[in-house]
């Protein structure tokens, strides 16, 4: 039987992995399951790994049985593990680098995953390799989720481009789910490779046999498109999805969200210098995401700044993006085409007038550095289907769901996660080191030009709870050790929405205490229609006359499976390689001469380009 260290300083008891709560003090017992990164296996040997801290559970997984303690972690990072460390921004589908061990000669890396769910009865994984296959997931799924996925997918080109490492996508058999949540099982490195587009077509083209039919017509266009270079950019791609996302969401499925908030001093604070909208403690029932705004802000700044500053970036987001903004949302319902990325612009309009709001205050009173008011601030803004996440600064949101358990959706501006978006240390390590929790950025501590707001687009298609908070709940990880305890139970709808909130509330004002703790739940539930009518626009054809310049592809297909194409012309690269060579033997045997030199030398770079060209397609 493995045991696990309780987490709890003062405690350190040895709990079966059974076990949910430390039998002696009661706090929540921490299973991590990682992945040993690349062919080592700890199995067969059942050897534990890192002096007996990773215990082997099955296969390439372990489990962390000293989760208290720092991991280690090696001061040379390769360039593979360093992509892992600059894409942290996405990591609700890149796995993170947990530890670096030394295992007989040789470092091995153990991945850390976000959203593993584990079974209530024994504390092991539900799947065995942590996720259910994505294959597995997709012959099964509902044509939303389908085309959700499609849609994630096309969302990780880009960062997965810019790090080489698109061969992490373009492999079914490295691709996995979470609830809803594509999961890149491990980076693969492009190595000389340069693929586009197609190739995602080509993958694409694998998973039409398993498609919903009503999809199978569209689906197969937006494929045809990409291999024949009709669509060449990602953009032009999740714009035909949003599309498609619309009309089957608006025929078959009805959004609902309900929203609650709630602020408090905390035990030492004798101010608070938070602040939430809507009013705290009423609760606010929102059809398809009209007046869904929430905001949670975490005033800083002393003697009253924190304070003038959160209530300012209330005030201010609210009414442009509440009151200005109503009525462009209603319209945005009832038009016959989606247009998502406006409400992106309007937010970062908001976000900046919050900020020159505060900074005007600040200039006029001649603040400087420290003496400067700001605030941190999370929001989420919800459209029918769809719902947008915001922040800046260390407040957090984080999603909570049946099927894919919890996730920080937001990274915190503070000087760890630089650290780890610069490539320079492990997530771990780098919370570990002292002062790494100042923040790198906030409302009102700058100019708009040099604030950096972060924001994000997610699909709702199953139902979830957004949890916003500061500091004051956050610290020390208690989401991420109560999740289950606190938030499972709103979401089986054995306690409400308010009585949700004041079990949080009251959890952060025991665990915690030290801070402003300021709390918003956002419920959102998704209902298929009953008796749904058949989807009359889910057409080529319709979409045409909606999109502006959607292409018109020829129907003959191009596709075949990625990996018959690499293995096909990876024999025909080297068929012409080896003729290329004999023909330049035979031309130096039979005429030498300076210039064979030369021509032999032209041969060889010519057909080196072919063959890696041979994986372009």
């Amino acid at each position: 039987m493995t045991n696990i260290h309780c987490i709890n300083p003062q405690c350190d008891t040895l709990n079966p992995v059974s076990e949910m709560y430390c039998s002696n003090c009661q706090t929540p017992v921490i299973k991590r399951y990682l992945r040993v990164l690349g062919d080592f296996s700890p199995f067969p040997q059942n050897k534990a790994l890192g002096g007996g801290r990773f215990s082997p559970h099955q296969g390439k997984i372990v489990l962390d049985t000293q989760p208290h303690l720092t991991p280690p972690a090696p001061s040379d990072l390769s360039d593979d593990i360093v992509s892992y460390l600059k894409l942290f921004s996405y990591r609700l589908h890149t796995p993170q680098v947990y530890a670096g061990i030394e295992e007989e000669g040789q470092v091995i890396w153990l991945l850390e995953y976000e959203g593993i769910m584990l079974d209530e009865n024994t504390g092991k994984p539900i799947y065995e390799e942590l996720f259910c296959s994505f294959l597995e997931i997709w012959s099964k799924a509902s044509p939303f989720t389908q085309v959700n996925l499609l849609w994630q997918m096309i969302h990780l080109w880009h960062p997965l481009s810019k790090q080489q490492m698109l061969s992490s996508l373009l492999d079914i058999n490295n691709l996995a789910v979470s609830g809803n949540f594509v999961k890149l099982i491990e980076l693969k490195s492009d190595q000389d490779f340069l693929f586009n587009l197609g190739n995602l077509a080509s993958l694409w083209h694998t998973l039409l046999p398993k498609i919903n039919p009503i999809l199978k017509e569209i689906i197969n266009k937006i494929i045809l498109s990409l291999e024949q270079g009709l669509l060449t950019k990602p953009e032009q791609v999740i714009s035909i999805f949003d599309q498609i996302i619309h009309i089957i969401s608006n025929n078959n499925y009805i959004h609902k969200y309900e929203i609650i908030a709630t602020t408090n001093a905390g035990k030492k604070r004798e101010k608070n210098e938070d602040a939430c909208y809507p009013q705290p403690d009423i609760i606010k029932e929102s059809g398809a995401g009209i007046n869904s705004l929430t905001i949670v802000c975490d005033g800083l700044g002393g003697q009253k700044g924190g304070e003038i500053a959160s209530r300012l970036a209330i005030d201010t987001l609210e009414q442009e993006l509440n009151k200005a903004y109503e009525k462009k949302l209603k319209e945005t319902l009832h038009n016959q085409n989606w247009t998502p990325l406006i409400d992106k612009r309007k937010i970062v309009m908001a976000l900046s007038k919050a900020n020159n709001r505060i900074a005007k205050i600040n200039n006029a009173n001649n603040s400087k550095e420290r003496d400067r008011m700001g605030t941190t601030v999370v929001l989420t803004m919800a459209i029918d289907h769809e719902i947008y996440l915001a922040h800046v600064g260390d407040s957090r949101i984080y999603l909570i769901s049946n099927s894919s358990g919890c996730h920080q959706v937001t990274v915190d501006d503070d000087l760890a996660s630089r650290e780890v978006r610069l490539g320079y240390s492990l997530y771990r390590e780098a919370i570990a080191t002292p002062q790494t929790g100042a923040l790198i950025q906030a409302l009102g501590t700058d100019y708009a030009s040099r604030i950096r707001p972060h924001i994000k687009r997610l699909i709702m298609n199953e139902d979830c709870i957004f949890l916003l908070c500061s500091d004051g709940l956050s610290d020390y990880e208690r989401v991420e050790q109560y999740w289950q305890k606190e938030m499972l139970p709103i979401l089986r709808g054995d306690i409400t929405l308010e009585e949700g909130l004041q079990s949080l509330l009251n959890l952060a004002l025991e665990k915690n205490g030290h801070d402003n703790i300021t709390i918003a739940l956002v419920r959102c539930g998704v209902t298929p229609v009953k008796d749904a009518p058949p989807i009359k626009n889910l057409t080529w054809e319709y979409l045409t006359s909606i999109i502006p310049n959607l292409p018109q592809p020829s129907k003959k297909s191009l596709s075949i499976s990625a990996n018959l194409i690499h293995h096909q012309y990876f024999w025909l690269a080297l068929l012409i390689i080896t003729i290329l060579g004999l023909g330049a033997l035979r031309y130096r045997q039979g005429r030498p001469s300076p210039s064979n030199n030369q021509s032999s030398l032209s041969y060889s770079e010519e057909s080196q380009t072919l063959f890696r060209n041979s994986n372009f397609l």
